[in-house]
């Protein structure tokens, strides 16, 4: 039977202790990113605003005996925020976010669009374009809001006209005008393809 030698015994906890060093540099450099907030990335590949913090979708105070709508959940939503008459900006985002969902192909099936307007606003449902599956899918949805409880959501008033909200109803990302429609493609595709979900 070989036995050790003493000289070979303190190369092999050397080699040890050098591989357990180096498994521990990534987890130790990792500590100090976190703890020290350095070497983190200034800047994020999202083009809209992270709405992070706010109260998901669904249990808001809607206007409607049933509350949230069961056919919008587990779906991605594109929400269009009207909070009075429909302006040309309004316009605009309604033929985008309609080309936006064609052009997302099979992956459209995932998404609804929903017009969010106070119930003073009174809109009516943008019409739907031809040529992209189901009604369900093509279809506009509408969700409003009695002006107290929409007024008590001043973020609302910031300037977004678009919300991307995820199947569980967070709100994900807002788009205000200065947001192009290609903007929020880019956006889309991405959280489509890295969820599993909607």
């Amino acid at each position: 039977m070989y036995v050790l030698t003493e000289h070979e015994i303190r190369r092999n906890r050397r080699r040890l202790l050098l591989l357990i060093s180096c498994l521990m540099v990534p987890f130790f450099l990792a500590w100090i990113m976190v703890r020290f907030e350095v070497w983190l990335p200034a800047q994020t590949i999202n083009n809209g605003d992270f709405l992070a913090g706010k109260e998901p979708l669904h249990r808001w105070p809607w206007q409607s005996e049933q509350g949230f709508p069961d056919n919008l959940k587990q779906h991605w939503l594109l929400v269009l925020v009207t909070p009075d008459t429909c302006s040309e900006s309004c316009s605009q985002w309604q033929q985008n976010l309609q080309q936006i969902h064609k052009a997302l192909g099979k992956e459209g099936d995932r998404v609804r669009r929903v017009l969010l307007q106070p119930v003073t606003a009174g809109n009516a449902l943008p019409l739907t374009l031809d040529g992209m599956g189901s009604q369900d899918v093509r279809r506009w949805h509408g969700l409003t809001m009695s002006t107290p409880d929409w007024l008590a959501r001043p973020w609302l008033k910031e300037g977004y006209q678009v919300l991307i909200v995820d199947p569980m109803g967070n709100l994900v990302t807002g788009y205000a005008d200065s947001n192009t429609g290609r903007d929020l493609l880019r956006d889309l595709r991405r959280l489509l393809k890295a969820s599993s979900t909607g």
